[in-house]
């Protein structure tokens, strides 16, 4: 009998704000849309382009994470988290790091994070949405994750099937995606706020250098 998953010390906090992944584990979805005009506004700090991109006020050195994804988590986070020790992985999207989380006996729960390949941080993202995706996008939901700007976006919206990713920009030009996918327990319907703990614990530990 597979145990329950639940993440250490997980308020339920109502999360309108949730978005989703691709069915590619751990693959991102580039972002794409219509008008400018009709773009999304601002998350948080100052507005970045015409597209409503929001710029990062206190830009975090993003070399760790593009040197070893897995060191974004420290010890003690991962066992907040309840996670095992990550594991670095390739995909379409480059270099990511897994987590999986320790009380799911199927180990069919796990967080990604990774670099996005975009050079344009959110702004390049924004723009993507603002060209096209919106048409595309069945979510696509403006954020903030510890003061830094982000967006819950998915070309599709397997949120009720346990994944959702999160694109958190930590510079101008350098964006995150924290990708989780959970297929056991409670977060398997909702498991937008298992991706926003991990992008609590990196940027944390990316304002510590």
């Amino acid at each position: 009998m597979n145990r329950r998953l639940v993440l250490p010390g997980l308020a339920l906090v109502a999360l309108a704000l949730a978005g989703c992944s691709s069915s590619t584990i751990g693959t991102a979805n580039p972002a794409a849309s219509s008008d400018a005009s009709d773009a999304p506004g601002t998350a948080s700090g100052t507005q970045g382009s015409g597209n409503g991109a929001p710029k990062v006020s206190s830009p975090l050195d993003p070399a760790k994470l593009k040197a070893d994804a897995c060191s974004v988590l420290s010890s003690s986070q991962r066992s907040a988290l309840g996670v095992e020790d990550g594991t670095p992985r390739t995909t379409s999207a480059g270099t990511t790091c897994a987590w999986v989380y320790s009380s799911d006996e199927t180990r069919s729960s796990r967080v990604d994070i990774a670099a996005d390949p975009n050079t344009d941080g959110l702004a390049g993202i924004y723009d993507l949405y603002a060209k096209g995706g919106k048409d595309q996008y069945e979510y696509w939901e403006p954020a903030e994750v510890s003061g830094y700007p982000a967006v819950y976006a998915a070309t599709k919206d397997f949120r009720a099937k346990g994944q959702c990713k999160l694109l958190v920009g930590v510079t101008d030009s350098q964006a995150v995606q924290v990708f989780a996918q959970i297929g056991n327990g409670p977060g398997a319907s909702d498991p937008c706020p298992y991706a926003l703990k991990a992008a609590e614990a990196m940027i944390q530990t990316m304002k510590e250098g």
